[in-house]
């Protein structure tokens, strides 16, 4: 069972984008642990709201209930004790922090600001464990099913 952090951008795309919701059911099909600090969850708990004026009802309402009503429960909380600084886009950072907490095997983001982060940088902050892979990514992805 793999350790996995999912952005809130592939959660909200998973409204409208066959692949991002493709991979979020695979993440719980296969019964991977999924992460989530309070940081994160505060952002994805205002974006329906903020949505609201750029998604149809149906695609909000499909948000509200599905991934943030439902999924998010099955999410394990954590908190970082240590803030990284490595991305060019600060706010991501939060997601790095958690994946470096947890030893996150897996970091589901469609932002090339973390895709496009090079292995170097990553070695260097001590997540040269983690694989930053997209939706597709993932979905393509062979991962080892055993406990750590």
């Amino acid at each position: 069972m793999a350790r996995v952090v999912i952005d809130a951008n592939v959660w909200v795309s998973a409204a409208f984008r066959k692949t991002s919701y493709k991979a979020i059911l695979k993440v719980f099909r296969e019964q991977h642990e999924v992460y989530i600090s309070s940081q994160i969850k505060e952002e994805m708990l205002s974006l329906p709201g903020y949505l609201e004026s750029k998604l149809t009802k149906d695609k909000v309402e499909f948000l509200k209930v599905n991934i943030f009503g439902e999924l998010l429960k099955e999410c394990i909380l954590m908190e970082p004790q240590q803030k990284l600084k490595i991305c060019r886009d600060v706010k991501d950072n939060m997601y790095l922090s958690l994946c470096l907490e947890i030893r996150a095997d897996v970091l589901i983001t469609g932002d090339k600001d973390l895709i496009e982060i090079k292995k170097e940088e990553l070695n260097k902050a001590g997540l040269g464990f983690l694989k930053i892979v997209s939706p597709g990514g993932f979905l393509k992805l062979k991962i080892n099913r055993q406990q750590k």
